[in-house]
């Protein structure tokens, strides 16, 4: 409370000065960390979850403290801190619970932020400062100038407009994407700098994958995601935005080339005549009845056929990724591109078919939108800024990607609580110690924003949910 009467004030030295705003959240997550590090030690049971004390001899075992990372029994204490490696795997078990019992998810939602693109948020910051401007008429330079001359004032109306988007747009009776019974989102700091937020919908009255037709999964998706390009004539406006910020670069980035392959993202993506979804039909080579399917010999020769299937599909396909690469190239449609790549319709179906290694949406577009990513029209006039909403078609796929954010600054505290132990085996310290060097670890070591620093100091949400989760221990102690 006191950080925060400092933070917000009407006078912003404290808010501009990025070196106190770390201070805060040092100070801040130590006060904290001391108080659960209390709770534990008085009421927690300092045991493992198998029931054997957690004492000096037995963190000088590498095997077991290899099962204490694991299990996350080190780093317990940690929970109650926002942004922790604990606070979000407690989170990730609560998502879990919410699929558990709601079922899949229908649309998983990325916004990203734009301040450079808000006039609101320069206009705020500067009539802070007693000033006025005019938004239009500033350069990139000093639009960079003003956002980081106070980052308390940029998260706070970026926690403002994703409050508005769920309160006044997502949740309202407008229905952008269907009714919404229920959602769950989290902010997420990227290359840990401005933050987005990635949201999971649940709509009343959604088709559910495997379980009604294909033809009615596409026909919902259709209502709500495009990646049309808008005819500039009839909404200049949408088509402004689409073309500045939902367009993949030609020259792509650093996040694209991860894992060796151009773009891991699919840019451009292939044209498609109509909305579908490809499953992946691994060939079989012909088996002999007596022979067991299971051999890894047979495996083997499957394995090596839907190798040959793919590859084959992706020389088939070469043309038409090279002619959507060039930007000089020019073609009306579908039929007129894969006329100059000397390819049928019904070859071109399979070889993208030949493709997938589980069950893809291949979205309706033309092949001079290979290049747009797919959004809600609805949305991205009011987010105006970047956005990707996808049908959810597996919920364990939806997890894992959700967990890979989660656990992102995991490996950084496995290896930072390595350390810890390493220093116990050199001399005898207490479980309240260990805590401490834990913790004290954490601070020195996490990189964080500003903006990241901003939400976690002044307790601005980093997650939202419709539905309350409540832990009922079953164990058999009273």
């Amino acid at each position: 409370m006191y950080f925060n009467a400092r933070l917000f004030c009407v006078d912003t030295r404290f808010a501009k000065d990025q070196s106190y705003l770390f201070f805060a959240q040092f100070v801040t997550e130590t006060h904290m960390a001391r108080n659960s590090m209390s709770i534990q030690l008085r009421k927690g049971k300092p045991v493992t979850r198998d029931g054997r004390r957690i004492s000096n001899q037995l963190l000088q075992d590498d095997l077991e403290v290899e099962r204490l990372v694991h299990s996350r029994d080190a780093t317990r204490f940690m929970q109650p801190l926002r942004g922790t490696p604990s606070y979000w795997e407690k989170t990730l078990r609560d998502l879990q619970a919410m699929i558990r019992q709601l079922g899949t998810p229908t649309f998983f939602c990325t916004f990203s932020a734009a301040e450079m693109r808000w006039p609101e948020v320069i206009t705020a910051i500067k009539a802070q400062q007693g000033e006025e401007v005019v938004f239009s008429e500033l350069d990139w330079t000093t639009k960079c100038e003003i956002l980081r001359s106070n980052p308390v004032t940029v998260m706070r109306m970026f926690e403002k407009r994703v409050d508005a988007l769920m309160t006044h747009l997502l949740l309202s009776p407008a229905q952008p994407i269907g009714e919404v019974e229920d959602y769950f989102y989290r902010v997420e700091f990227q290359a840990r700098g401005s933050p987005h937020i990635h949201l999971l919908a649940w709509i009343k009255g959604a088709p559910e994958f495997e379980n009604q037709s294909d033809q009615v999964v596409c026909d919902f998706i259709d209502r709500y995601i495009s990646c049309q390009l808008p005819d500039p004539t009839t909404d200049p406006e949408l088509h402004k935005i689409v073309t500045e910020v939902q367009l993949h670069s030609r020259k792509h980035s650093k996040s694209c080339k991860k894992g060796n392959v151009l773009c891991r993202y699919g840019f451009p993506k292939l044209p498609t005549s109509e909305t579908t979804i490809t499953r992946p039909r691994p060939p079989r080579p012909e088996e002999d009845e007596d022979e067991d399917p299971n051999h890894p010999d047979r495996k083997k020769a499957r394995q090596d056929a839907a190798r040959k299937v793919m590859n084959d599909a992706r020389t088939k396909l070469k043309p038409v990724w090279d002619l959507l690469n060039d930007p000089l190239a020019s073609f009306d449609n579908l039929s007129d591109l894969l006329t100059k790549c000397n390819l049928s319709m019904d070859d071109y179906d399979k070889s993208v078919e030949a493709l997938s290694t589980s069950s893809v949406i291949l979205l309706k577009r033309d092949p001079k939108e290979a290049w747009v990513n797919g959004y809600n029209p609805d949305l991205l006039r009011a987010w105006n800024a970047n956005m990707d909403i996808q049908f959810v078609l597996d919920s364990y796929s939806c997890i894992m990607y959700m967990l890979s954010y989660i656990s992102k600054p995991e490996h950084e505290m496995n290896d930072l609580l390595k350390n810890v132990i390493k220093g116990v085996r050199e001399a005898n310290v207490n479980e309240e110690d260990e805590m401490k060097h834990i913790m004290q670890a954490y601070s020195k070591h996490r990189q964080v924003s500003a903006q990241e620093s901003v939400a976690r100091t002044c307790s601005l949400p980093m997650k939202k949910c419709s539905r309350n989760v409540v832990f009922i221990p079953t164990d058999d102690e009273p």
